[in-house]
């Protein structure tokens, strides 16, 4: 863990001293916020999150995150509110406070007055554990890569996450029964639409 959170802070102090200090500018207005939403698929079951953002670089920003994360219901029980029972399906809240790097232009697309960037936001989760769970870690680190396209004040983006967060982290009550281990690292894949302001 100690290795994560030193790899972090090189790559993030590496790259904040080769940023610009210039902010984005659409119109000749400095856009410094930018709210969005993200949705996506780990190896625990689905992820969906909504943002803020504040940059005050061009390429330098922090982001607050308010997540959930849950097993993938099976079409039988959709609309079942029966919450009591065994077959719970586990569901975690996750805040996630975050440095938001961006890369300079990689491709200008002067047709749409857009191009892409790499971006990194290296962070923690902070989560209750779920329903039913003891002792879930409740702090845990996060880093999310991936490219995304900017249009003017629209921002698209594809990415990919790692993170020690495990939504069985405390073992609880969940649709499959008891996980085997609740201590591992989980992988995503997710998709992000935001708005420049």
């Amino acid at each position: 863990m100690m290795r994560y959170l030193q790899l972090i802070c090189l790559v993030s102090f590496l790259c904040i001293t080769e940023m610009s200090a210039q902010s984005l500018k659409v119109d000749n207005e400095i856009l410094r916020w930018e709210a969005g939403a993200s949705a996506g698929l780990n190896n625990d079951g689905y992820q969906i999150d909504l943002s803020a953002a504040w940059f005050p670089l061009q390429y330098v920003g922090a982001r607050m995150t308010l997540g959930f994360a849950g097993e993938i219901e099976e079409i039988g029980d959709w609309g079942n509110d029966d919450w009591d029972s065994a077959d719970d399906y586990a569901i975690r809240i996750k805040l996630i406070p975050a440095l938001v790097l961006r890369s300079p232009r990689l491709v200008n697309w002067k047709s749409q007055s857009g191009g892409f960037y790499l971006f990194a936001e290296p962070g923690f989760v902070l989560a209750p554990g779920a329903a039913g769970s003891r002792n879930a870690r409740i702090f845990n680190v996060d880093l999310k890569t991936g490219i995304n396209l900017q249009l003017e004040r629209v921002v698209l983006s594809l990415g990919y996450g790692i993170t020690d967060f495990s939504l069985y982290s405390g073992r609880p009550i969940n649709h499959h029964g008891l996980p085997d281990r609740d201590n591992y690292i989980t992988h995503s894949v997710f998709i992000a639409a935001a708005y420049k302001f």
